[in-house]
């Protein structure tokens, strides 16, 4: 069997209310599509019946994986993108808050020299629920540090919705440390260390309901994880 063009992969964690949603969403898209697909749904080791959830649905195209423990949203990534075997691989979240239309715009932007990643604070970006004052501010303090410490120039490094080549993901993902919330920052850290330019495209993005994390826990934890990254490129750890 041919790879497909096109590898989805949804982290899930706890996602049994959305997650037949969020894959009804994809498939209707992607059906419409002339290119091959395929969907991985990464179960995070949930509580629920999140996997049961997604094999019961029967849909086509679509596998899932359990992680067993729980490895966090970064091991889930990085588990279904070297298990996924598309030519192009974009992992986006189980709440659909990018709509998964947004993909249009990275067809141009993708190619084998980079790698393309949504952007909330781009112009033509469009965040139509707006989060919280605290979590904004949060966010906005985060990205500013992140671009002072490690990642100039990209002021989003956080939007669940990144596209990769499959060679591109084969050679980023199995020197990627981080499984929690600072994952993103470390494989586009990484990215531009094997000599990938990131490219943003603008999204419209959705502040979904049903979160459990507080801000301020993952504010600081990312934090520390983005001075581990520096550390560990400093270092020379992801050569």
């Amino acid at each position: 069997m041919s790879s497909p063009r096109l590898s989805v992969i949804v982290p899930a964690y706890n996602e049994e209310k959305r997650i037949g949603e969020t894959l009804k969403y994809i498939i209707n898209y992607l059906s419409k599509q002339e290119y091959s697909w395929e969907i991985v749904v990464v179960d995070d080791g949930s509580r629920d019946r999140t996997s049961q959830t997604v094999k019961d649905l029967g849909l086509a195209g679509v596998r899932v994986v359990r992680n067993d423990p729980n490895l966090g949203k970064g091991g889930s990534v990085k588990r279904g993108m070297l298990e996924a075997k598309g030519e192009f691989r974009l992992f986006c979240d189980a709440d659909n808050a990018t709509p998964f239309e947004e993909i249009e715009k990275f067809w141009p932007a993708i190619n084998e020299k980079n790698v393309v990643i949504g952007s909330r604070y781009m112009k033509g970006s469009n965040i139509v629920i707006e989060q919280t004052f605290l979590r904004r501010l949060l966010s906005r303090l985060g990205n500013i540090l992140v671009q002072i410490i490690l990642l100039p120039g990209l002021p989003d490094t956080q939007c669940g919705f990144k596209m990769f080549t499959g060679e591109s993901a084969e050679r980023i993902f199995p020197r990627q440390t981080v499984n929690r919330w600072g994952f993103d920052m470390e494989i586009l850290y990484i990215a531009r260390k094997l000599g990938y330019k990131v490219r943003q495209v603008p999204v419209n993005w959705y502040d979904r309901t049903g979160s459990t994390l507080q801000s301020s826990n993952v504010f600081l934890k990312t934090f520390s994880e983005l001075l581990k990254i520096r550390w560990n490129g400093i270092a020379g750890r992801y050569r």
